[in-house]
């Protein structure tokens, strides 16, 4: 069969571009004016806002890290694995924010060590969680600052931090937290929140990237689509397009994030705040639970609501079939 130029085209590129890696690729640090990228950014003394702001900055985010290493060192001692995963990727992220050190900044105390002996998890995560809202201040204070001193460098490094610091890698610890309440019956026809819905549904579409294939995902789309998905969740509660929402920050996660364990905690919001949503919810949170998680007695019991519940797809029917045999030894 003869292949039009257009057809050919779009074989010839989907072919190449699997042998691409998919990255989900940090913003590069900015260069200076000589052309090179720095390690150290001096503050002057002789600036002294500038020197406020940026000693605030550095203070908050050792504050921020302490406050991560200490609910780190927490779930390692009750041996919570999952929420010691969270902690570290939160480490991490805010470590890869930063590609430069502050020079010129007079000397900051470091948080004073406490004990784990009788902690609690609920008062550990709320000095975490403010920790973490004072050091986004202070950077997003200290990109104005910069702003309004007319120095465009600083505030390009400053608004870079900003840029490498993944939302996704922040964690509120307890999944409650995040989601929308289970009890409530989100039916209220809401045109601002259908707007918003619409704004994410293109961007989570756009980010799937070319055919579809993993080496065109754009994450930075996946991103904006997950940020207002999760905004319409918080801003209208009551708006129809709620369970929708959250079956999308699902997927999301499930699929550009590798956050498994959210992911199957907003699939499950999904179908308890709307039990006929039309979109796989159960399927995928199965596949979740079997291939990822591990846990195939959770699996099993999601691949039989799938059955029950999602007969709209017929494949993913017919493989929650197969796949319970499998895994139940049943055929």
């Amino acid at each position: 069969m003869k292949l039009s130029n257009r057809s050919a085209w779009i074989a010839v590129l989907a072919v190449g571009l699997v042998f691409l890696p998919a990255c989900d690729w940090k913003p590069r640090a900015p260069k200076n004016a000589e052309g090179d990228r720095i390690d150290v950014l001096t503050v002057s003394p002789s600036q002294p806002e500038e020197l406020k702001a940026a000693a605030e900055t550095e203070a908050a985010k050792m504050d921020y890290r302490y406050r991560l290493e200490v609910l780190q060192a927490y779930y390692d001692r009750i041996g919570n694995i999952d929420k010691y995963l969270w902690a570290t990727k939160e480490i991490e992220n805010l470590r890869k924010a930063w590609t430069f050190e502050f020079g010129g900044l007079p000397p900051i105390t470091p948080p004073a060590g406490e004990s784990l002996e009788r902690a609690d998890e609920r008062l550990l995560v709320e000095r975490l969680v403010d920790a973490r809202k004072r050091y986004t201040e202070s950077v997003a204070n200290l990109a104005e600052v910069y702003h309004r001193a007319g120095k465009d460098f600083e505030t390009r490094l400053i608004r870079n931090v900003e840029d490498r610091f993944d939302p996704v890698r922040t964690y509120m610890y307890y999944p409650s937290a995040e989601l929308p309440p289970e009890q409530a019956r989100p039916v209220a026809l809401i045109p601002e929140a259908d707007a918003l819905f619409a704004e994410a549904v293109s961007l989570h579409a756009k980010g799937k990237g070319i055919l579809h294939i993993a080496p065109t995902t754009s994450y930075g789309k996946q991103r904006q689509a997950l940020v207002k998905f999760l905004q319409l969740v918080a801003k209208y509660p009551t708006s129809n397009k709620v369970a929708l929402s959250c079956y999308y920050v699902g997927e999301i996660y499930k699929e550009y994030f590798n956050e498994n364990l959210r992911s199957v905690y907003w699939y499950q919001r999904a179908w308890q705040l709307d039990p006929n949503i039309t979109k796989p919810a159960r399927f995928q949170a199965a596949t979740v639970y079997d291939f990822r998680l591990q846990d195939k007695e959770k699996a099993v019991e999601l691949y039989r609501l799938a059955i029950k519940h999602e007969q709209f797809n017929s494949s993913n029917v017919r493989y929650s079939h197969q796949r319970i045999g499998e895994l139940t030894g049943q055929e």
